[in-house]
């Protein structure tokens, strides 16, 4: 059975590369009838925080990244979090002692700093690797360090004559020699495991067929894969998929800019990006179809997708893109879940009863075509629920103008779109006004801006008596304080 697994570390919310990695893992598992599982590698103690693991759950769940198997849906393979697990690491650690592939160190940091500071002022070179100083100890020397409770580490015995290779389903064939690999450590004192030991070891009892993972693990592999070795294991597939840059083509970084807000799953979804868009663009980002078409729902990308569509060049995260992917699926939404989630931003900004809903839809909808995520929907509607401040002079002709478009709107009977598109259009002609000036003076005093939905339909929304007060403020030429307690 094919099986993968997403395996973070709860150290932080759950990260664009993190998703796209676990949603590769998770459509390879589904397109082949297989398991998806997420694992919690949370040896850090120091940094792990219990939130954070919620958190990865849920934003999972939300992208439709659903585990199979998890700490939140046990199943044979559990448990699912490596501090729970420990005394399945020590048996193994045990096993390579016993065969010594494995030895003590009882260098301590100081010791160890030395020495490299050494080996590159001699060799001028930084290419430092453990010196072994510790593989020479005797059984007597080891049991004393032991008795005296000296510090020590658990380091692997690397074969160094070994050549070694595997095939990368995204890079092909990937070489590497022991001798370039130090004996790295798999054990602290602590009985707290090192990343790549624990990680081969989970991989193993877990079943895992395929590792999808990015390609700063490589270095990782060549480690992980010394380890099945020993142990006489097969190693699972791997594909080490391309990393993630910004627009300058650099390894994308929580300090760019641009995009520094907008990394996280958690901050896209609380801007007002959908789940469905979301997944959508993280699928292109590193992988292609090998045809044109761009839409895809979860669904599909499990059909379509494959193993050789990953390209090895790395994939820059365009915010541009992303906008309009959500854009796209902020159009097909049905009205109503549409409406449902532009009141879940603008009720929430304004505190505004539930009895607001249908005008707050109306307002909505006149925006929708543009929307990027539905956060832009709070700057775009400002003037429907603020009153503006005048922000332009009226000349006295001007003064004339609105004089007659308030008297003409003050008498319709039905206050409908299409009735005052036909009262602006005559208090327009009445006074021989450039339309343009006309319309423009008009949606400024209304709104404070210059562009927008169509003014009919703006007047329409903010209703006559709003619509008055305004006028008579603008006239008056004093500012009013910005108020939303108007009537609608």
């Amino acid at each position: 059975m094919i099986k993968t697994r997403f395996a973070p570390s709860p150290t932080g919310e759950l990260h664009i590369g993190g998703a796209r990695t676990a949603l590769f893992c998770y459509l390879w598992a589904k397109k082949n009838q297989g398991q998806f599982i997420l694992r919690i590698e949370d040896t850090d103690q120091e940094r792990n925080k219990e939130e954070f693991v919620n958190n990865l759950y849920k934003d999972l769940v939300w992208l439709g990244v659903k585990p199979d198997e998890s700490i939140f849906q046990t199943g044979e393979h559990g448990p699912y979090r490596q501090t729970q697990r420990l005394d399945i690491y020590r048996k193994y650690i045990e096993k390579l002692l016993e065969e010594k592939k494995a030895y003590y160190c009882f260098c301590s940091p100081e010791e160890l700093a030395q020495e490299k500071e050494r080996f590159i002022r001699e060799n001028k070179r930084s290419n430092y690797q453990y010196s072994r100083k510790c593989l020479q100890l005797s059984e007597k020397e080891i049991h004393s360090f032991l008795r005296q409770q000296t510090p020590y580490v658990l380091r692997l015995k690397i074969p160094q004559e070994r050549n070694y290779s595997f095939p990368d389903l995204v890079r092909k064939e990937v070489n590497f020699q022991g001798k370039d690999i130090e004996d790295f450590v798999l054990f602290r004192q602590n009985s707290i495991p090192n990343f790549n030991f624990a990680c081969a070891v989970d991989d193993y009892l877990m079943k895992i067929s395929h590792v999808l993972r990015g390609e700063e693990h490589l270095s990782n592999t060549g480690k992980q894969l010394v380890l099945y070795e020993m142990f006489g294991w097969n190693p699972p597939f791997f594909s080490h998929i391309s990393i993630i840059l910004n627009k300058e083509k650099k390894k994308l970084s929580k300090r760019d800019k641009e995009t520094s807000q907008w990394q996280l799953i958690s901050q896209l979804r609380e801007k007002g990006y959908l789940p469905s868009a979301i997944v959508n663009y993280l699928l292109f980002l590193g992988w292609h179809p090998g045809n044109n078409q761009e839409i895809f729902s979860l669904s599909e990308a499990i059909k379509i997708f494959n193993l050789e569509g990953f390209h090895a060049s790395g994939a820059v995260y365009d915010l541009e893109k992303l906008n309009w992917y959500n854009n796209h699926y902020i159009r097909q939404l049905p009205e109503k879940d549409f409406a449902e989630h532009a009141w879940q931003f603008l009720g929430k900004k304004y505190d505004l009863e539930p009895k607001k809903k249908a005008w707050v839809k109306q307002i909505s909808l006149l925006f929708r075509p543009q929307l990027n995520n539905f956060q832009e929907l709070i700057d775009l509607t400002t003037y429907f629920f603020q009153r503006p401040a005048p922000k332009v002079e009226i000349k006295e002709n001007e003064v004339l103008w609105i004089e007659e478009l308030r008297k003409e709107l003050s008498k319709l009977d039905k206050w409908e779109v299409e009735n005052i598109k036909s009262v602006l259009k005559s208090a327009c002609l009445n006074n021989q006004a450039p339309k343009k000036e006309f319309y423009l003076l008009v949606r400024n005093l209304l709104t404070g801006v210059d562009k927008g939905p169509e003014l009919p339909q703006i007047i329409y929304l903010l209703n006559k008596l709003e619509i008055n007060k305004r006028f008579n403020i603008s006239l008056a030429g004093r500012k009013s304080p910005i108020s939303n307690s108007f009537e609608n």
